[in-house]
């Protein structure tokens, strides 16, 4: 689904919404600004589908009711276009229309911060994946955000200590993109390394910007490694597979911290090892009848089948239907304190099972995916 599928869904929705005002009372606008395009639309433009997934099942399930009235859910989409500037643009007029009091969106911490920075100064309750909303949330102005992704430090948990046992790591090196969150990363990760018996030898930063990995990869060649935590997204772990094993002299077992497991699937016989996150759910290798039952779901929605980035759209999904409860629970669609309270006393068992604790951090089951003797499996590890 592309961003003018997006557009025309939202489009379609709306003005079904409008039709339905003869049988509902009212109608709750939600908000969502995301990379629909640029090169963070491979994890904003699946989040937006999963919350308009949301948005049309409770809609058809009845909508929601507050205080013995119905209401419908609508959704006002604006592009961040993976740009800071036009996140802030889109945010700006999302909080123009005085009906929107929920706004969902951005898992990027460039248009990210800029986007949650506005929404902070006003009364809008906000619902962001970023990494970078760590540093936000606990303080003052942040009291109404939520992140609805597990921030690193419970990532890394259950995420180093099975990739070291399942890769037999030994000695690695980290290569992260020259960026205030990847010092957060190795901050987080090296210690938990060293913990678990791995010795982190080298750590270097590449530009955002570049293509070109040659000159950092070259820091890491013949250094005795058996491994390399890298990060950032899908294509520039792609390049740096390539680049490595055109190099030479490189490890061939990497962590990824995020992404997907799409780059080692196309390299598949370069590597020796390849682990991952999903963050959400594994949707290529599940037993779960909850996870079966959304992707037959999500193909009838999109009318697309399932992608490895397609995990991301089960960033908001849940989520859409805890606030939804929250309204009915506390008995108003407007009290957004009141609203935000009752979602962080709440657990949801939905296709994700999660919590937010009392600073509106996501605790939440996830996959780890592994590439592993030509094999792509998960393993589950919950953080509740």
């Amino acid at each position: 689904m592309n961003y003018r599928n997006i557009a025309r869904l939202g489009a379609m929705t709306l003005a079904g919404f409008a039709l339905a005002t003869s049988c509902f009372a009212q109608t709750i606008k939600l908000g969502m600004v995301n990379s629909l395009t640029g090169p963070h639309s491979s994890f904003d433009l699946p989040a937006s589908e999963g919350v308009l997934m949301a948005v049309d099942e409770i809609n058809k399930r009845g909508g929601v009711t507050v205080k013995g009235r119905k209401y419908t859910l609508a959704a006002v989409s604006e592009d961040a276009q993976s740009k800071p500037e036009f996140a802030v643009a889109g945010a700006q007029r999302l909080l123009r229309d005085d009906d929107i009091k929920v706004i969902f969106g951005v898992l990027t911490s460039g248009p990210g911060m800029a986007a949650a920075t506005l929404f902070s100064k006003n009364e809008v309750l906000y619902f962001g994946g970023f990494t970078l909303m760590d540093t936000l949330l606990g303080k003052p102005g942040a009291d109404i955000m939520f992140r609805t992704l597990n921030n690193d430090a419970t990532v890394a948990k259950s995420f180093v200590p099975t990739s070291v046992k399942e890769l037999g790591l030994k000695k690695v090196g980290i290569m992260l993109p020259n960026e205030d969150v990847s010092r957060s990363i190795v901050a987080i990760y090296k210690p938990l390394l060293e913990a678990n018996g791995v010795q982190v030898s080298i750590v270097e930063y590449f530009q955002p910007d570049t293509q070109d990995f040659a000159p950092v990869l070259r820091k890491f060649q013949n250094q005795g490694l058996d491994g390399m935590l890298t990060g950032t997204n899908d294509a520039l772990v792609e390049a740096i597979l390539r680049q490595a094993t055109e190099l030479g002299g490189l490890p061939k077992k990497f962590m990824y911290r995020g992404g997907s497991g799409a780059p080692a699937i196309k390299y598949a016989k370069a590597v020796d090892g390849f682990t991952w996150q999903i963050l959400t759910r594994d949707l290529d290798n599940t037993s779960d009848p909850k996870v079966k039952g959304w992707i037959e779901r999500y193909k009838a929605f999109t009318k697309k089948d399932v992608s490895p980035n397609t995990y991301w759209a089960l960033t908001f999904y849940d989520t859409v239907f805890m606030m939804t409860r929250a309204m009915e629970e506390v008995g108003s669609t407007t009290d957004i304190k009141a609203i935000t309270a009752k979602v962080k006393d709440m657990k949801y068992d939905g296709v994700r099972t999660m919590r937010f604790d009392k600073d509106g951090r996501a605790q939440s089951d996830i996959d780890i995916g592994m590439l592993k003797d030509g094999k792509v499996t998960s393993v589950r590890a919950s953080a509740l």
